[in-house]
């Protein structure tokens, strides 16, 4: 039986594997992805202290060598659910079933979409939420980005070094991103940004994008749409536990433990007041120190 089984494997997921295994903890990592999580989509970090302007999928790569250093083991499955036996918690995967004192989740947030009719038939046909995967299939083509955040400026600006033309269709009147990548977007001559319109409808031939519908009636020829409108909590296998809010996130207190004792959460699945890397390593700290110390 484990001390502690991890699921999720960005950076949060791994800071707690890493600090647990430092603890002498026997410690298990579980994700149905790639090491490093959301980070694989980003083209460039800027705001991590001591690594500066580095690739998402480097970072990715760095944390996977750390955790490989330590001998800490990790597994690709896709965890189905917790259940509650007595004192011990038994992780479903999709392939095992794995027993454990303590579990923290990291699973992290999927993308939000705009909810149109044929839009999940799209996905890779057209419509795209991360443009550091998808971007090379649209080299020379143009293309649209639906967002008023950093994540939408940042990869406008990925784009914009790709494609012929970039549109940013922000729904709202100002953006709500970095101001410097705003201002870097204001001065890239292939960008062109619609202000105060949405999306009503995808035009297709042969099962790919041809064309979109704003709601200002205006029609845009473009081969692809990237959707940044934000993102929800990945939590949809707990509902069982009863551990979530309304909106998915689920609850804990300040020890980032939930009602369950022995189930803890960090990073983009709690509700708290900033969303960044740092901030889910250093939920993960406390996490691990505050299982040490019930443990001790």
């Amino acid at each position: 039986m484990y001390d502690l089984i991890v699921i999720g494997m960005g950076i949060g997921g791994i800071t707690a594997g890493i600090y647990a295994k430092r603890g002498n903890q026997n410690v298990l990592l579980l994700d149905k992805g790639a090491p490093g999580g959301m980070l694989n989509n980003i083209e460039v970090i800027s705001n991590y202290p001591g690594l500066m302007n580095i690739k998402g999928s480097d970072f990715s790569e760095k944390l996977l060598e750390q955790i490989k250093d330590l001998e800490i083991p990790f597994k690709y499955e896709e965890v189905m659910q917790i259940k509650i036996q007595d004192e011990e918690k038994i992780v479903v995967t999709s392939k095992n079933e794995y027993h454990t004192k303590n579990v923290i989740i990291a699973t992290g947030t999927k993308p939000k979409f705009l909810g149109l009719d044929n839009e999940k038939d799209l996905l890779g046909r057209g419509i795209s939420t991360c443009a550091t995967c998808d971007g090379a299939f649209y080299k020379g083509k143009t293309v649209a980005v639906v967002g008023s955040g950093s994540s939408a400026l940042q990869e406008s600006l990925y784009l914009a070094k790709i494609c012929e033309k970039v549109y940013i269709l922000n729904r709202k009147a100002v953006f709500k991103g970095e101001k410097i990548l705003e201002r870097k977007v204001k001065n890239t001559d292939n960008i062109e940004i619609i202000y105060n319109v949405n999306v009503k409808e995808y035009n297709e031939v042969d099962g790919k994008i041809e064309s979109i519908i704003l709601d200002n009636g205006n029609k845009l020829d473009v081969a692809g749409i990237f959707i940044y409108i934000g993102y929800k909590p990945n939590t949809d296998m707990f509902k069982d536990l009863d551990i979530l809010d309304e909106q998915g996130y689920i609850v804990v207190n300040e020890k980032y433990q939930t009602k369950i004792a022995g189930i803890y959460a960090i990073g983009d699945v709690i509700r708290k007041d900033v969303y960044q890397l740092v901030t889910a390593a250093s939920d993960a700290i406390y996490a691990v120190s505050n299982i040490s110390k019930i443990s001790n």
